[in-house]
């Protein structure tokens, strides 16, 4: 851009273009669930802002796709449910306005699993429709940031906002070939989007490298060390976790070989076994939060929609409930039995509470520091994508019970984890290992994943979407 070799015109039309022939036709892979009509203007006024003032800064003029759950002014937030077509919000989500104010251009909403919550449909949406893998058509895009990550792996846009609750970002991160970060809870501000579980929900992004997500989180959280911490594995001491081994040959083989260059480029690596609860955290634990949380976090959040729309979440689901009962449009009946679920069981408390959660990031600290390690490793999923929900794929195999569990420890202790590529299996879906740190420790996750990735380069676009 600074030498006039493209501008942000430019890559928002290559975007649109983009759009147009793989996500509405070719593959079909349905990431988008709204192109932003003023993407063009706004990068004709960047065009000039760069021309006369200079850029903003490294984000200046590129295009980017946001989770239809994160509230963008003059968008509806639909959270890939049909009902809330008619949600306007006041204004951006405050991590939109942060990146918009650094020179970042929304391209688009991204489709998703409806209201967040993929109950065994991932990037299924009433509103929208399925997501649909650009690697492998007949396998799942992950969930529930379904849309941000095929959408990015297309290169549709630079890179995507999501939400990760129990592992929205680092699903679609592992199974789209990207890197995807879960920050630590708390660090960045979620005012203006729609929630599911507040003491889980976080905003993370999705890019093509680690290096590009610090330098998104740069702009989403400034003063904490994006970008400048030391990217090597020389001198680092990796906790390899065993607990989720045994699900896919092909992953565990991945695996192995994923350790083995971190210890070629100088890091030492030392096997961790967590607790075996470790396992069944969702069920144990943060389904029965999320049961009571979700329901008083709609309330909240739809309080604030526009006239048309619900106003809490009791409406939303009387008109998730007038929707088709089959077909295009219809709501996944696991997320409308859940939604009813915790409407009428609102007034119980959960079975185990939040504190309880929280005290894995003890357990996960303790195994830290006692083998003074700088992060725990392991595969993001303990198994390759699995079939569509609507299509078989003989091709899959998994033998793990709870192929999603790894995910789960980072959002029960509210710690930061990140995932990159770690290979692509023979089925041709991607694979991701993740690293999980200390609270607070996110730059330096994300400066050591980058390190490998840039060690191994084991990201390759999918075939189904080439340069045009």
């Amino acid at each position: 851009m600074r030498t006039g070799a493209t501008s942000a015109q430019a890559l928002v039309a290559s975007s649109l273009a983009r759009i147009a022939s793989f996500d509405q036709a070719g593959p079909c892979i349905n990431a988008i669930s709204a192109v932003n009509p003023a993407a063009m203007d706004q990068a004709r006024l960047l065009d000039e802002e760069l021309r006369t003032r200079g850029p903003r800064g490294a984000l200046h003029g590129i295009p980017m796709v946001v989770k239809d759950n994160i509230d963008v002014a003059g968008m509806p937030t639909t959270a890939g449910c049909a009902a809330l077509r008619q949600a306007y919000p006041r204004a951006d989500a405050a991590c939109v306005a942060r990146l918009r104010a650094a020179g970042a251009i929304v391209l688009a909403k991204s489709n998703m699993s409806e209201l967040a919550a993929s109950n065994g449909r991932f990037g299924y949406s009433s509103a929208n429709g399925l997501t649909l893998n650009p690697y492998r058509l007949s396998r799942n895009a992950s969930g529930s940031s379904s849309g941000t990550g095929a959408a990015v792996a297309a290169s549709l846009a630079a890179f995507g906002l999501g939400t990760d609750s129990f592992g929205s970002v680092r699903g679609p991160a592992c199974v789209h070939g990207l890197a995807g970060l879960r920050p630590t809870h708390g660090l960045l501000d979620c005012a203006g989007v729609l929630p599911l579980a507040p003491s889980f929900d976080t905003v993370g992004p999705l890019a093509r490298s680690a290096a590009d997500v610090a330098l998104v989180m740069a702009v989403l959280a400034p003063g904490h060390g994006f970008g400048a911490q030391p990217q090597t594995l020389a001198g680092r001491r990796l906790g390899i976790v065993a607990n989720f081994a045994g699900g896919n040959d092909e992953i565990d083989a991945m695996f192995d070989a994923a350790t083995a260059a971190m210890q070629a480029a100088g890091a030492r690596a030392i096997p961790v076994h967590l607790p075996t609860g470790a396992l069944t955290l969702y069920t144990d634990l943060l389904g029965e939060i999320t049961r009571v949380e979700s329901v008083r976090g709609l309330d909240q959040y739809l309080a604030q929609a526009a006239a048309a729309a619900p106003h809490s979440a009791a409406e939303l689901l009387m008109r998730m409930e007038a929707s088709p009962d089959a077909g295009a449009g219809a709501v996944n009946p696991r997320t409308l039995a859940a939604l009813r679920h915790a409407l009428a069981t609102r007034d119980q408390p959960p079975a185990a509470g939040i504190a309880a959660a929280r005290r894995w990031r003890g357990v996960l600290s303790q195994h830290l520091i006692a083998h003074g390690l700088d992060a725990l490793v392991f595969p993001t999923l303990a198994c390759p994508a699995s079939p569509r929900f609507d299509m078989a794929d003989a091709s899959y195999h998994c033998r793990a019970e709870q192929p999603l569990a790894a995910m789960h420890l980072a959002s029960a202790a509210g710690v930061p984890e990140v995932s990159v590529p770690m290979g692509i299996t023979a089925a041709g879906v991607p694979a991701g290992v993740s690293w999980l740190g200390r609270a607070g420790s996110d730059a330096a996750l994300v400066a050591m994943a980058s390190a490998f990735e840039q060690l191994t380069r084991h990201r390759r676009a999918p075939s189904l979407t080439p340069a045009l």
